[in-house]
């Protein structure tokens, strides 16, 4: 057989191979015709389900035959190779929702109930990029009755992880319809499942900026960000001061002062003293105020004489002003206060509660001939246009086809968590602690924690065990978290101790055994991972 003949050959062998590898496939699997049936004519575009949501069809038992068997003929030589996530092949809006209904109805539609599920999401987003938002909360209903009904819900694992774009993409619609208290609530609900997960904690999105009370499920939320990472204690007590609650803000500011003068002494951040300041003294604690005042203003000063100045420092004088205008309404001089305050048209590095505060009390009897910079708009003003402003940047985010689709999360499963347990529980020789190779070059006195490799999700869950193990295996009560995350790795600094002692104010502080006893049922340790195989093998 001349060598063209052969290669004559072997491509009628790849062709019959072809046709036999698509009859297994459909044999194996009747969707799979179907699901072949739904490609777009124009393959630059990708398949339905890329148009839908960025990922690609789950490989069924028949599909995968077809291509082992294609393999074999050469059909590797011409079939494309399975699509990867793609999400600039998404489609937006209008165009979104009839991909994924192409995929969810009739002869063509997905019979795999996890990816049916993610699908319907998919549309919901869709929708509330078309704006069509009562359709987004119908196919959330539609979405979490499927799940439902496959047993998903059930898996702890996948409501931890996956189940919870139900709620997310609802409260998504019912913001934009302008209902913003029933999206946080809803938001927030059930949040107590992942309340040691700082990456579910800090990527839930918040609607507080048009909701001008708070909320019994918003505190919790707060108290919980605050314990998973320090620094979030600003933000906390940013909001507290939106809701006139300075005397707990102040507590909040004194935690992280607190800290941060116990973990790095050296580069203690002048601003969050200032802030504290500015709280207190909202919260008419004079004496308190001043003493801060003392201490900021001594820091900062230390920190210039030594050539290390904060990138900060315009943010701290405007925070001392603002308290100079505070001590001058308070001293009697009103009108002192006012010039003071008018003369600058917008405070940028205050927090928007305390000017409110100031803005209203100064507003109080004032001329109209004092209505200007400053306090050339009242409160209720102020307020709606933050809100504006911000619902007008959610808006348009909306349009960027990217945004929305975080509110999905990639589903976990318990081999997740597993993968991790022995690394996880072992404290005596840590491989999760990482030591300094020269303890005497440390600039703080926080230890480092380090996972490689595992989902983010499960990582910070992972390293909050792992220092209440540590905590607890010194005789310490528990410790103070603060996460760290770059390009290479995802890590956090940790201070084990007694609540209340130096860096470790009740604010931040994490409970050793309650955190132990909460993440020991997702990430179990060795021996009760062997009795849970044990069990499912019987």
């Amino acid at each position: 057989m001349k060598l063209s003949s052969y290669f004559r050959y072997l491509i009628s062998m790849a062709a019959i191979g072809v046709m036999a590898a698509s009859q297994v496939a459909q044999a194996a699997d009747p969707a799979a015709a179907a699901v072949a049936a739904s490609e777009p004519v124009n393959a630059k575009e990708g398949s339905f389900y890329l148009q839908c949501d960025g990922a690609p069809n789950n490989m069924t038992g028949g599909e995968s035959a077809a291509r082992l068997l294609g393999a074999v003929t050469l059909l590797a030589l011409f079939a494309p190779p399975p699509e990867g996530f793609d999400a600039s092949k998404r489609k937006f809006g209008a165009d979104g929702v009839a991909a994924c209904s192409a995929l969810l109805s009739g002869d063509k539609q997905e019979g795999n109930p996890a990816r049916r599920v993610g699908l319907m999401l998919g549309r919901a987003l869709h929708q509330i990029e078309a704006t069509d938002y009562q359709a987004a909360i119908a196919d959330v209903g539609k979405a979490r009755a499927e799940a439902e009904a496959a047993g998903l819900m059930a898996d702890p694992y996948y409501v931890r992880s996956r189940g919870r774009a139900f709620a997310l993409i609802e409260a998504a619609a019912l913001a934009r319809m302008g209902r913003a208290a029933e999206a946080r609530e809803l938001a927030l609900r059930d949040e107590a499942l992942w309340k040691h997960a700082y990456f579910e904690l800090a990527t839930r999105p918040n609607y507080d900026f048009a909701i001008p009370t708070g909320s019994a499920a918003e505190d919790r939320d707060m108290d919980w960000r605050s314990r998973a990472e320090a620094t979030f204690a600003v933000r906390h007590a940013n909001r507290l001061d939106e809701l006139g609650r300075f005397a707990e803000a102040a507590v909040m500011r004194d935690a992280l002062v607190d800290f941060d003068r116990a973990t790095t002494p050296d580069a203690r951040r002048s601003v969050w003293i200032a802030q504290a300041v500015v709280s207190h003294a909202l919260a008419g604690d004079g004496v308190k105020a001043a003493e801060l005042a003392r201490e900021a203003r001594a820091n900062f000063d230390k920190r210039q004489g030594e050539g290390k100045p904060e990138p900060s420092a315009a943010e701290y004088v405007e925070l001392m002003d603002l308290y100079a205008v505070i001590q001058a309404a308070d001293a009697g001089d009103v009108k002192a206060a006012r010039r003071l305050f008018s003369a600058r048209s917008q405070w940028v590095g205050a927090s928007f509660g305390s000017v409110l505060e100031m803005n209203r009390r100064l507003r109080a009897g004032a001329a109209p001939d004092e209505l200007i910079g400053g306090l050339a708009r009242d409160p209720e003003q102020l307020w709606k246009d933050r809100a504006d402003t911000r619902m007008a940047t959610m808006l348009a985010a909306d349009k960027e086809n990217k945004a929305l689709f975080w509110l999905i999360p990639s589903t976990l499963t318990a081999g997740a968590y597993e993968a991790l347990s022995k690394q996880v529980w072992r404290v005596d020789k840590s491989r999760i602690l990482i030591k300094p190779k020269d303890p005497s070059k440390k600039k703080s006195a926080l230890e480092t924690l380090a996972l490689y490799g595992s989902d983010a999700s499960v990582t910070f869950e992972a390293l909050s065990l792992h220092a209440a193990l540590l905590a607890q295996s010194r005789g310490h009560e528990g410790f103070v978290i603060m996460p760290v995350i770059t390009e290479r790795v995802i890590a956090a600094g940790i201070l084990t101790g007694k609540r209340g002692d130096p860096g470790l104010p009740a604010a931040l502080f994490n409970d050793a055994a309650a955190v132990i006893a909460e993440l020991r049922q997702i990430l179990p340790d060795p021996e009760a991972l062997k009795a849970r195989r044990a069990a499912k093998a019987s």
